[in-house]
């Protein structure tokens, strides 16, 4: 991946797509990677596709804090969905406060599909000026890894899908708390009717209406 350049960009494949997903861990790895990253980005606004990103910042992965601002807010302008954290959000927004958090997203960058990851504490969702608070699923934690990566996959898919944006997060939430009862990142991801089933257990079958 960190091999990846711009020219591998095939712009008729993401124009066929509806959604077009990547992250900060992919601008950290490599400079090709980085300028890859963003003319995906590019391209799929270019071309309608929405533009979904997960600031996901690792500090091991940059060489310093600014150049890793610097390239996450060069991504934020060219964003339609974000997910974020609250530390994240401090660092790049200088708070941590969800009000301010989705106000200054809308104001600067013209975001206003929003996900702020709160961790054990659920999450929040400023969506098209809806706001959302989805509690987490309270369930034993094995191993952490992935969840993040489901919990965006499965939001997105849910979404796609025609649920509303809280329906999308609780299944979003499911499918973390179903990633994190289990150790590994790909052999855990749940499917469909271990969504449903993990739901109707919680007595939240989450229904299209």
């Amino acid at each position: 991946a960190s091999a990846m350049d711009p020219s591998d960009i095939d712009e008729d494949y993401v124009g066929a797509a509806r959604v077009f997903h990547t992250s900060g861990i992919t601008l950290a790895i490599s400079d090709s990677a980085r300028s890859t990253t963003i003319r995906g980005l590019e391209v799929a606004r270019g071309k309608g596709v929405l533009a979904s990103f997960d600031v996901n910042f690792r500090r091991k992965l940059w060489r310093e804090v600014k150049e890793a601002v610097d390239a996450l807010l060069g991504a934020l302008r060219i964003t339609d969905i974000l997910f974020l954290d609250d530390e994240e959000a401090k660092l790049l927004l200088n708070t941590s406060n969800p009000d301010d958090i989705f106000k200054e997203l809308r104001s600067r960058f013209g975001i206003d599909k929003v996900i702020l990851k709160l961790g054990v504490r659920g999450s929040m969702a400023n969506w098209e000026g809806r706001v959302v608070k989805v509690n987490a699923f309270q369930v034993p934690v094995k191993d952490p890894i992935g969840a993040g990566d489901a919990y965006a996959g499965v939001l997105l898919a849910s979404v796609l899908k025609g649920y509303d944006i809280e329906k999308a997060m609780i299944r979003a939430s499911a499918a973390a708390a179903l990633v994190v009862m289990v150790r590994g990142d790909e052999e855990n991801l749940p499917r469909e009717e271990d969504l449903e089933r993990f739901l109707s257990g919680y007595g939240r079958q989450v229904d299209l209406r």
